[in-house]
């Protein structure tokens, strides 16, 4: 019979999602620990498979502070990686005292930077980094909704003789995490300087432009950053959508609602937050003729229906789109007429409001608007 649930003086949720970022498996992790798998699976669970004592053991072994019950990032370097849609869930989902700074130094191997992984490393808060590594295909959903992954301070290299494995092999043995002395001894900045790059770099930062979208002028062209007056330069809401991130973010999202297939009596509507522009949905939802009625049933097969939902006052906009898009900014088109509700752009954010002027150019045109939106 499965032990019963009783509760520790300690709020565990998130500790499964914390764990699935560590590059070591729930396995490695137990036995580096000397803890029972079992034990440890049972915990993740809610059960009460340790003491007290060993539990609060466990948590400092991992990098982990209790703070009036909850759980925060203890001081050093925390080893995370992301490479499945599974790991980038759970990295978004982490409370804001796991979570590290949205500002980075991108860091690589100095003599052949390689692409199978981003490396990047959090700017210090209280004395706590997180160096995540990422595959390049689950980068931009990630940069899309922490837009300072896009633009990085420095370039940094790992010191001479280390690698990304190496790092990740030195967890697990008095700890989950590298303190901050050692952490210090890993990485070295790079002394960019305008005409002087090595041919490998100056590639991979071409590759990294091409490819991921990623402004690498804060260190590749410092003295020209420099001089860059706040706000200039591109802006993450206008970066280009990568058509496979997309296919990628819809799958996430349509698999987390259990779907087998499209049902002739349903559709599935992205959502997507309104204020910040965002290039990727931040959830989906299924809905069924009876609740839309044929014609927006249609308009939902057709891809042209999105949810805008204002996380101030828990409203949900159904917003209808003059053509398909399933990621990015839709294209404007004019306003029918003066007085309707629409989805407008104004400035670097979207907003829904009445159109005030014949022909105003607006993004797609309110459907009806849902109260209390959730949580």
């Amino acid at each position: 019979m499965p032990r019963p649930a009783l509760s520790y003086p300690v709020r565990l949720e998130p500790l499964s999602d914390f764990y699935l970022l560590s590059p070591w498996s729930l396995s490695e992790m137990a036995r580096r620990f000397g803890l029972g798998r079992s034990n440890l699976m049972g915990l993740l669970r809610g059960e009460r498979t340790i003491s007290n004592a060993k539990l609060l053991e466990l948590l400092r072994w991992s990098g982990l502070e209790v703070v009036e019950g909850d759980l925060r990032l203890a001081p050093g370097v925390h080893v995370w990686r992301v490479a499945s849609a599974k790991h980038r869930e759970a990295l978004l989902r982490l409370p804001k005292d796991l979570r590290p700074e949205d500002a980075w130094d991108l860091v690589t191997e100095s003599d052949r930077p390689r692409r199978e992984w981003i490396h990047v490393l959090s700017h210090p808060r209280d004395a706590r980094q997180v160096l995540l590594s990422v595959r390049p295909d689950h980068y931009p959903v990630l940069r899309d909704r922490w837009p300072g992954l896009g633009r990085h301070g420095r370039l940094l290299h790992f010191a001479e003789g280390k690698k990304y494995d190496e790092i990740a092999g030195q967890l697990g043995g008095e700890r989950l995490y590298l303190p901050l002395a050692q952490g210090a001894l890993l990485f070295t900045e790079a002394k960019v300087k305008e005409g002087s790059v090595a041919p490998e770099i100056d590639e991979w930062a071409r590759w990294l432009r091409q490819t991921l979208y990623l402004d690498t002028s804060p260190w590749l062209l410092p003295e020209l950053a420099a001089e860059a007056t706040p706000g200039e330069g591109p802006s993450p809401s206008v970066t280009p959508v990568d058509p496979d991130a997309c296919q990628r973010a819809w799958a996430a999202l349509s698999h987390r609602l259990d779907l087998g297939g499209a049902h002739a009596d349903t559709c599935d509507v992205p959502v997507f937050p309104l204020g910040d522009i965002r290039q990727y949905p931040v959830g989906m939802v299924r809905l069924d003729r009876s609740f839309l009625g044929d014609r927006a049933l249609e308009y939902g097969k057709a891809q042209r229906l999105r949810f805008y939902r204002d996380e101030h006052t828990r409203v949900l906009w159904l917003i209808l789109l003059e053509e398909p898009c399933l990621c990015g900014l839709p294209n404007p088109v004019p306003a029918d007429g003066i007085g309707d509700l629409v989805l407008m752009r104004q400035g670097t954010s979207l907003q829904v409001g009445r159109a005030s002027v014949p022909g105003q150019p607006i993004l797609g045109r309110v459907l009806s608007r849902m109260e209390n939106g959730g949580k």
